[in-house]
């Protein structure tokens, strides 16, 4: 039995606007709200964050499940310039879930005067995806200054309710452990907050679990006779967002609540209980391994290995048409093109195209028909957020996956992704947490973790130094695994310009501003199981400096402009690559003339472990053979190794940084 799900929407913290709506809608008046104190008017910096441009002096959650509404009220006191941009509001909302109702806003001066807000409330829509839109409704109160206090409120109401299997349980044969969001409060904003007070009102005898996630120690929680929830958490610190950190929502301060149903004893049980009525529903789209028994016979050789049968099932699946990937049609080109929805695997191979994840149980039906145990497995992608298997929340699981059984172990591939060679999964699918679909062996469980070597980017340059310090010559760059499908996923939506735009602005970051870079090839973009190679021309004038007689080289050439991205010496949480890497450099640098090289560094060797880097300079005739490499194989540190990690940047900045100097040769058969 599947329960229908309502999907809560995201936190505010969302991409960029693309257009606003021409329709005006117009605020009203505020409703009663808790009186401005005298203390408040007064207060001139934030007592939980000195000197941060506002503080949220009262932020208040009311859920009513009962009626399907959320309503929240912020207040919000200025306290210097930069503060005044959250007189800029936006609500954003999902359009076919929620809609937004009862906008009310105001501005109290320093003075105590307050003013409440009239004017024209926007529509926008902030990001739109293939199936996707998100909105956001927009308003600026106007006559904010330092000192002023805004306030303004909003209901989101959706449109679904709560699934009946939650609110009359006695009608129905509940097999296994079920769960469904209440509340989603999200207590953690970006700037402090002074007081925040949380209320569900929960469907009658409804049954509650309360998940805490960094919940202070003082912070008051407490479920009230009727089975109201309530939560007040005082002085709440705003969230300091870092670079190279993992998705911000498993970092936030936050509480969430599920009604439970069922066997429910807890979360492990529910997880093996959501994985067996998945299996369910996938095994009927999966259908009988006869069904597509002739493909397999068609496909494969007496006498394939066992890897050699799941490649052959892997390439044959990649050629399916994948729509999820395709630009949107509209219904108009849909009807035009006849694309019936497949209901079975079967189908999908007749039609030759698939929709979403499709192409997965594609995948998973013709492998069991070879005699391979594969089961999809469901997971939480990391550069969304990362799973939290004590939270009873299906919508957690984002992306899909497929586990094979092979000998005595165990491959997880994605042949529905474009361009994904076999054996490699994106990386936002490695180390991902998730369940494995599965009638009688369902349990949480994680993706295998990325290694370096499978993201490997190298470069390889020819040339040359004339004697005013002009560089130019060839360079070729090819990139292996993520480096080459993250590009070629990219490239799908964008025409040979873009495509060359691109690949040319990565190689002008690396070198000094001024330089001319282009493109004189680049490899085949539609294949999974090449290497991207792209051939490039480039000029750097003026790229060595004159000293007196003397030519000043550097001799990091790619990595002119490098810094430390880890500037801060102290850090708040912890370091989060998207994956491992490689980079190779081999340059031959052939120098001007009649010139000659007073001095090379010596070889460097940094090795930290999973941190490596190496360079080494070598004349060779009237050449310089420049090597560097670098090898990341860490990609998540704990807080504890910050410093450390910190310091080896410092370590590679400063042998990039090295110099030589060339003189004359007479010079140096005078001396």
């Amino acid at each position: 039995m599947n329960a229908i799900r309502r999907t809560l929407p995201f936190p505010a913290a969302l991409a960029f606007a693309f257009a606003l709506s021409a329709s005006p809608l117009a605020a009203q008046a505020p409703p009663s709200w808790p009186p401005i104190s005298a203390q408040d008017l007064a207060l001139k910096d934030s007592p939980v964050n000195p000197g941060e441009p506002a503080i949220i002096l009262l932020y208040d959650v009311q859920d009513d499940n009962n009626n399907s509404s959320e309503s929240i009220f912020k207040r919000i006191k200025i306290l210097r310039e930069e503060g005044k941009k959250y007189a800029d509001i936006e609500i954003p909302y999902f359009e076919k879930v929620t809609q937004v109702e009862e906008i009310h806003a105001s501005v109290t001066s320093p003075e105590g005067k307050t003013e409440n807000f009239a004017g024209a409330i926007y529509d926008k829509e902030i990001i739109k995806l293939k199936k996707f839109r998100w909105s956001a409704k927009t308003f600026t109160l106007p006559g904010v200054g330092v000192g002023s206090i805004i306030e303004y409120s909003y209901r989101l109401h959706w449109h679904a309710k709560i699934p009946d299997l939650f609110r009359n349980p006695s009608q129905y044969l509940i097999d296994g452990a079920f769960a469904y969001p209440a509340a989603e409060w999200p207590i953690q904003q970006d700037i402090s907050v002074r007081h925040s007070h949380f209320v569900l009102h929960p469907i009658k005898g409804g049954s509650t679990a309360i998940v805490k996630h960094k919940l202070p120690a003082d912070a008051n929680l407490q479920t009230l006779p009727g089975g109201t929830v309530e939560l007040t958490v005082e002085n709440v610190p705003a969230f300091q967002k870092e670079e190279y950190s993992p998705p911000s929502d498993s970092l936030k301060i936050r509480a969430d609540v599920y009604y439970i149903l069922g066997m429910y004893s807890d979360t492990k049980y529910y997880w093996a209980s959501l994985a067996r009525r998945q299996a369910e529903f996938f095994d009927a789209f999966i259908g009988k391994p006869k069904s597509v028994q002739k493909e397999v016979d068609r496909i494969l050789s007496p006498g394939d290995s066992e890897e050699t049968k799941l490649r052959k099932i892997y390439a044959r699946v990649q050629q399916i048409r994948a729509l999820s990937y395709e630009p949107e049609k509209t219904k108009k080109e849909r009807k035009q093109q006849n694309l019936k929805e497949n209901k079975n695997a079967e189908e999908v191979l007749n039609h030759g195209y698939a929709f979403e994840n499709e192409i997965n149980l594609v995948f998973i039906a013709l492998a069991r028909a070879a005699g391979f145990q594969a089961n999809p497995v469901r997971i939480v992608a990391r550069n969304r957020s990362i799973f939290a298997s004590e939270r009873p929340d299906a919508n957690q699981l984002n992306s899909s996956v497929v586990e094979v059984k092979i000998g005595s172990g165990h491959k997880f591939l994605d042949p529905a992704t474009s361009y994904c060679r076999f054996g490699l999964l994106p990386w936002e699918e490695t180390d991902a947490g998730g369940i494995r679909v599965d009638r009688f062996a369902g349990e949480t469980g994680s993706t295998p973790k990325p290694e370096s070597k499978d993201a490997v980017t190298q470069r390889h340059a020819e040339l040359k130094l004339d004697a005013d310090g002009n560089l130019e010559g060839n360079l070729t760059i090819t990139f292996d695994g993520q480096e080459a499908l993250i590009r070629r996923l990219r490239a799908i939506d964008q025409d040979e310009a873009q495509r060359r735009k691109e690949l040319e602005e990565f190689v002008q970051h690396s070198l000094p501003q001024g330089a001319v870079v282009k493109l004189l090839s680049a490899g085949a973009w539609e294949t999974s199981e090449t290497p991207l190679t792209a051939q490039f021309q480039v000029q750097v004038p003026n790229f060595a400096g004159r000293a007196g007689q003397r030519l000043v080289l550097p001799l990091g050439i790619f990595h002119a402009n490098g810094q430390n991205p880890f500037i801060s010496a102290r850090r708040t949480h912890p370091v989060s690559f998207d994956y491992p890497y490689e980079v190779y450099d081999d340059v031959t640098l052939t120098l001007p003339p009649n010139t000659q090289v007073e001095s090379l560094p010596p070889h460097a060797l940094i090795d930290r472990g999973l941190c490596v880097y190496e360079s080494s300079f070598e004349k060779q005739g009237n050449s310089l053979r420049l090597k560097r490499m670098l090898k990341m194989q860490a990609y998540f540190l704990p807080v504890a190794n910050y410093l450390a990690l910190r310091n080896f940047f410092d370590q590679v900045r400063t042998n990039d940084e090295h110099q030589a100097t060339l003189k004359p040769v007479q010079e140096a058969v005078k001396n």
